[in-house]
């Protein structure tokens, strides 16, 4: 069986604590980052790509072939070996006070654990307890707030899966189980979330472009916001590998783009046991019967000004420390029903109104 881990990914505002919370579904473990300062089940290929998504520009780091990924194999066969004995059937998560009500107020079989990446170092964290539904709420207490201790491997982690999680963002309790044997069967070696964005080359420049992506349209990257990871993908995460490595400073300098720096590193491991495949995925795209919540702040990071331009920044910093752009454009979703699609919504209102 598979473990199963949720995480969620705090705000980003310095001085607001982080939270990890551990859901057991089947053995898996959800992160969740919160920074304090059935029927109807289908696989769809999304239906038509924006125009500005044929690239008629060559760009100026390309594609990683087969053989630069190949010779990257051995560090990742050592962080598969480092967790075969975790948990599969459930997952740990991550996340702050708002969605821990929401996530421990009523049973969610395959929530193993939570466990909450606690930042503010002036303040002393909640003691860790039992909720009602036998889940452990867990306060991991951090020197330095990092938005790469969002994505360290903890080695007190039970489960192979870890959703991770922004405070302000989650699936509905009901719909957590759907996407957790989602991610099992079909996304173990990827980014497996609700957000997506696209990366594209941005002109005659070469240079690569973070950009949103239209509804149907294909993506590259599932923000880690509200993901689900294997545990072994943020074992290469915390890796010595130079690559790696030079993209976790730059989030410390930063603050930012770690989401970006964990799609790299699971974009550019092969995607079979042991990392022996001779093929590579992109992330994957799931959602549930009901649209998730996103409650992100009109202040937060994203809205303020430049916030593109520094994204694509991380995009071009990153593909130039693997001397490749490992990301690889994905053009399929799974998801539960279609009622939550807003453009569904739109379409059935406008029809309604005439």
């Amino acid at each position: 069986m598979m473990s199963k881990s949720g995480l969620l990914s705090p705000s980003r505002s310095c001085q607001r604590l982080l939270l990890v919370s551990v859901l057991v579904l089947f053995p898996l473990t959800v992160l969740l980052l919160l920074a304090g300062g059935g029927d109807g089940n289908s696989m769809l290929p999304l239906p038509g790509l924006y125009q500005d998504d044929k690239q008629v520009f060559t760009p100026k780091i390309g594609r990683c072939s087969h053989g630069e990924r190949a010779a990257w194999a051995s560090e990742w066969n050592v962080t598969e070996r480092n967790h075969r004995d975790l948990l599969d059937d459930r997952f740990t998560s991550k996340e702050l006070q708002r969605t821990l009500d929401i996530l421990l107020g009523q049973k969610i079989p395959s929530l193993l654990e939570i466990v909450v990446i606690w930042n503010n170092v002036d303040q002393e964290p909640p003691a860790s307890h039992v909720s009602a539904h036998g889940v452990d709420v867990r306060y991991r207490r951090r020197a330095r707030n990092s938005l790469n201790e969002k994505l360290w491997d903890d080695p007190s982690y039970r489960t192979r899966g870890v959703l991770l999680s922004d405070d302000d963002v989650f699936y509905r309790p009901a719909d957590l189980e759907f996407v957790f044997q989602m991610w099992r069967r079909f996304g173990r070696d990827r980014v497996t979330g609700a957000l997506a964005r696209c990366a594209r080359v941005g002109g005659p420049d070469g240079a690569w472009r973070y950009d949103f992506c239209r509804p149907g349209g294909r993506y590259a990257l599932v923000l880690t916001n509200l993901a689900f990871v294997d545990v072994s993908v943020l074992d290469a995460y915390n890796s010595g590998f130079a690559p790696v490595a030079e993209m976790r400073a730059y989030v410390d300098e930063h603050f930012n783009c770690e989401d970006i720096a964990l799609n790299f590193v699971a974009a550019a491991r092969m995607t079979t046991p042991d990392s022996r495949a001779t093929s590579v995925g992109g992330p994957l795209l799931v959602r549930g019967s009901e649209q998730y919540v996103n409650l992100d702040p009109s202040g937060g990071i994203n809205r303020k000004g430049g916030h593109m331009e520094a994204r694509s920044e991380c995009l071009n910093r990153f593909a130039k420390a693997f001397g490749c752009m490992p990301l690889v454009d994905e053009v399929a979703r799974i998801e539960y029903g279609v009622k939550h699609n807003v453009w569904y919504k739109s379409l059935a209102d406008r029809l309604r109104q005439q």
